[in-house]
């Protein structure tokens, strides 16, 4: 019976898959596709049921090499409220190979956008071809290590592991026989394990892990065991380590607004508990790191969306399931900046096209793969400056001109992509701001506006005004209210072009305190990239340009060989799976640098008018201090943590309102959240909205901002204790997932709040490594450089390990915070014979040419010498004259 139900899933699945296939290559005949784009549009006759799903959603996990990927999300009746169980995800379990195929195979699940370890199978060689499955016992774990890399351990060396493990080389036996050696399993300097193991073999290391008994965390492959005669040592490959921490995955299980309606060897299922508002400029956390960003726009439409920090690559939908990418399938929504072809959700501007016409074998022929982009107007952020021209051009967006609608231009046409010039858009906003007399706006690229002086007299208030520029003064200027300052320049082959245009609402003259009003600044890079006909990029070559559009193509036939990776053109790379099929897909690889001025917004989803809450502002894994926070204009800044306690107005009438953050240099954010209406008595919960598994938070219950001592604390059905004199009590999170707070006590109405809580882990990765010098002699000592940061959600310290030819040489403890940012340095002496090297650090790579010392000229040396003997003696005896003429008596 249990082998039936399981076949029948597994049909069940491949014919989900044959459907998505189909769907994806075009569907029925006439019928606009139910899936295959991120962005869902409303205007575009799109159906309202409609499928997001591993192919074509960048978030979701796929695995390119072996074509698969486990996650599906479909939304039903899609309008302004997406009611309540309309939202279905899906996931299964699917076998993949290890990174070292002697390892055989094992079950990969993808789960709110994140890759996870299933089980292992009859196929998995680590676990002795015995079926574990982990999400059977309702366990998913994070896959840390799974590699193919060669490395040599040294007799008395290390192999630096993950989560505290440290695999050390004790001893290798000399004796006859087959190389052995003996090793030992640290976890965080304690011995847990040892063990002798010789060539072609593997160490394994088990543990119960939750509910699981002997659950293999740790293979390691022992290709050989070298015995000479000055050096012993272990050569190693092929690495596989999982997480001994897991989620948990239970039938009831909240996760963000989505709830587990199913979940079993076959794989899971969740819904939407509760019904989703999709208002203009609203951005709901679905589940996890995922996200439903919707466009401030009478139009509904929205997009899936993911939130992430670090380095992390963004992809277009996978061909040959299409052979066209524009920014509806090729891009990610990381808050309100677009990564991939250039897209603004709100207006639905951005037309880049790329379109494969034909391969040949394993190549695109010559002029067989074609780009376009063309500009296009769109509103400036302050709507009083009218529109713009605006181009994206190779993943980027870029200003392309003014037009007869451009009131920073006096309505003139300026067509800077007319001019071949393409100029980087800086500022575009129109937050509120207020400037005292004597302080300064800081703007981008050096530029500084002081507000010098107002004038007091009588008549409408004007200020004085002074652009800086890296500290020297450009350009000076009165203005007045409902006034813009504009400064304009020659730029390239452009006379006059306004680079700057800051709108003035008003100028306050008071006893104590004289100030500008600064709504709407708008900034444009003084440099610019060049677009003419015949320049390169990459692969692609300009075949067209003018006033309105760029089109490229190859000019030479491009490679697309197996497991290659081709630089297209900019940021715009191809990835070509490992397979005998031609199967890829472009891709942006995403840095922290692209994504730092992106503004981030952790607060409840949910509230009550009266209530004071948490609201923490990040940009880029950091907090941002300064950050204006609030409901329409009732603001409050951010502390240097980033945090705010922003209390909701008890005037507010019940409903879904839009939370952002602002700040200048910064690209807006914005959150749902839904408020009840105020009801006198209500008692209000502080606690953090997001948590890691196994933290103590601390829970205050207050009353009007008083507060409430005993008062009963439930954490979902579990007691978790009464308030002391400071409305206070501890709590240890056992569980992840979304869980519900509620405070209730005699006399007052109950509060309830809920808390996100995560697993909690640590990701150290290298963002770059730098050599200095590239080329050194044996024996020389090179600079060794790597900014590394922590994508994980928690605080650790972790050791950050050099690897050259394969070999550990050196290693720091670095301690980093979730998002920080730390460059390590190791000044490492080279003692290898001439030739190329790789130098490693967490994974990226570089080459060092290490080559043989000079040998010393012993005859230039004593020639050298000679020669400075003959000057010191000729100058003593030189001297010696001199002092005898001086002495000699008259």
């Amino acid at each position: 019976m249990i082998k039936g139900n399981i076949c029948a899933e597994r049909l069940l699945k491949i014919a989900i898959g044959i459907t998505i296939l189909i769907l994806l290559s075009g569907g029925i005949a006439g019928a606009a596709p139910s899936t295959g784009n991120r962005v869902w549009d409303g205007s575009k006759g799109m159906p309202t049921t409609y499928t997001w799903n591993s192919y074509s959603f960048a978030g979701f996990y796929y695995n390119l090499n072996d074509n698969l990927g486990t996650e599906q999300l479909t939304i039903r009746n899609i309008k302004r409220t997406i009611d309540e169980g309309d939202i279905r995800y899906t996931t299964a379990p699917a076998e993949v190979s290890f990174g070292y195929s002697g390892f055989g195979k094992y079950q990969v699940i993808g789960f709110m956008a994140d890759k996870y370890f299933a089980g292992y199978t009859k196929n998995s060689i680590v676990s002795n071809k015995e079926v574990k499955s982990t999400l059977g016992k309702s366990q998913l774990h994070r896959v840390l290590l799974d590699d193919n890399d060669k490395r040599i351990v040294a007799e008395g060396g290390t192999l630096t592991l993950k989560e505290g493990y440290v695999l050390k080389m004790k001893e290798v036996d000399i004796g006859a026989g087959p190389g052995q050696i003996w090793i030992t399993l640290l976890k965080d300097g304690n011995e847990v394990d040892n063990g002798v193991v010789s060539g072609d073999s593997a160490y394994i290391y088990s543990k119960k892990v939750g509910s699981v008994i002997d659950l293999p965390i740790i293979a390691v492959h022992f290709d050989n065991v070298f015995r000479g005669r000055e050096v012993n040592a272990a050569f190693v490959r092929g690495v596989f380590q999982l997480s001994e921490s897991f989620t948990l995955v239970r039938n009831g299980d909240r996760y963000g607004e989505m709830e587990i309606s199913d979940v079993g060897l076959g794989g899971i299922d969740m819904e939407n508990r509760n019904s989703i508002s999709l208002s203009p400029g609203n951005t709901v956390d679905l589940m996890g790191d995922l996200k439903l960003t919707v466009a401030d726009s009478d139009v509904l439409r929205f997009a899936l969306s993911v939130e992430k920090t670090g380095t992390f690559e963004v992809r277009g939908t996978v061909y040959p399931a299409i052979d066209e990418w524009t920014p509806l399938n090729f891009g990610l929504n990381v808050g309100g900046t677009n990564i991939g072809f250039y897209y603004d959700i709100d207006q639905d501007i951005g037309n880049e096209n790329l379109r494969i016409e034909q391969i040949s074998g394993s190549s695109i022929p010559r002029g067989k793969l074609k780009y376009s982009t063309s500009s296009q107007e769109i509103g400036f952020g302050y709507s009083g400056f009218g529109k713009y021209q605006v181009i994206g051009f190779m993943a980027d967006k870029y200003f392309a001109g003014f037009t007869k609608n451009s009131a920073i231009s006096g309505k003139e046409v300026k067509s800077t992509l007319g001019r071949n010039q393409l100029h980087r858009v800086l500022i575009d906003d129109d937050t509120k701001r207020i400037v005292s007399q004597g302080s300064t706006l800081t703007l981008k690229e050096g530029y500084v506006l002081k507000m010098k002086d107002i004038d007091i007299g009588a008549g409408q208030g004007q200020i004085l005004i002074a652009l800086l520029k890296d500290g020297s003064e450009v350009d000076t200027d009165v203005v007045s209210g409902q006034d813009t300052y504009i400064y304009s320049k020659k730029v390239g082959a452009e006379s006059d072009l306004p680079i700057i245009a800051i709108n003035f609402d008003d100028i306050f003259r008071g006893r104590e305190v004289n100030a500008a009003f600064v709504r709407g600044i708008f900034q444009i890079s003084e440099s610019f990239i060049p677009v003419k006909t015949g320049d390169r990029y990459g692969e692609m070559e300009i075949s067209s340009v003018d006033a309105n559009s760029i089109r490229m193509e190859n000019k030479n036939s491009i490679g697309l060989s197996s497991g290659s990776t081709v630089d297209l053109m900019g940021n715009i790379k191809f990835r070509v799976a490992d397979s005998s099929d031609v199967r890829l897909y472009p891709f942006v690889m995403v840095t922290p640098e692209m994504i730092a001025n992106q503004l981030l917004i952790d607060a409840p989803a949910r509230a009550s008018a009266g209530d004071a809450i948490i609201v923490k502002v990040t940009a880029g894994g950091k907090a941002v201090e300064g950050a204006s926070v609030g409901i329409d204009s009732d603001t409050v800044q951010t502390d240097r943590d980033g945090i705010v306690n922003y209390t909701l107005k008890k005037t507010l009438d019940g409903g879904l309102y839009n939370l952002t953050a602002t700040k200048l240099g910064y690209q807006k954010a914005s959150k749902g959240i839904e408020i009840k209406e105020y009801i006198e008595n209500r008692l209000s919960i502080d606690a953090p909205v997001k948590a890691n598994q196994f933290e103590t938070i601390t829970i205050k219950v207050t009353q009007n901002d008083l507060p409430v001592s005993g008062v009963t604390v439930l954490f979902d059905n579990i007691t978790a204790g009464q308030t002391d004199s400071s409305g206070a009590v501890k709590y240890t999170l056992e569980e992840s997932g979304t869980h519900t707070i509620y405070a209730s006590k005699s006399g007052y109405t109950t509060a309830a709040r809920d808390i996100d809580i995560r697993m909690p882990y640590s990701e150290y990765k290298a963002l770059d490594i730098n050599i200095d010098p590239e080329v050194v002699s044996t024996g020389q000592t090179a600079v060794i450089r790597s900014n590394v940061t922590n994508a994980g959600t928690k605080k650790d310290t972790l050791p950050v390990v050099l690897i050259i030819n394969n070999t550990e040489v050196g290693s720091k403890p670095v301690t980093l915070a979730p998002g920080e940012v730390k460059e390590i340095t190791f000044n490492q002496e080279v003692a290898l014979p001439a030739g190329n090297y790789t130098v490693e650090i967490l994974g990226q790579k570089k080459l060092i040419e290490v080559r043989e010392s000079s040998p010393v000229n012993i005859f230039l040396i004593l020639g050298i010498i000679i020669v400075v003997g003959a000057i010191i003696i000729y100058y003593m005896t030189a001297k010696k004259s001199i002092f005898e003429v001086i002495k000699k008596p008259k």
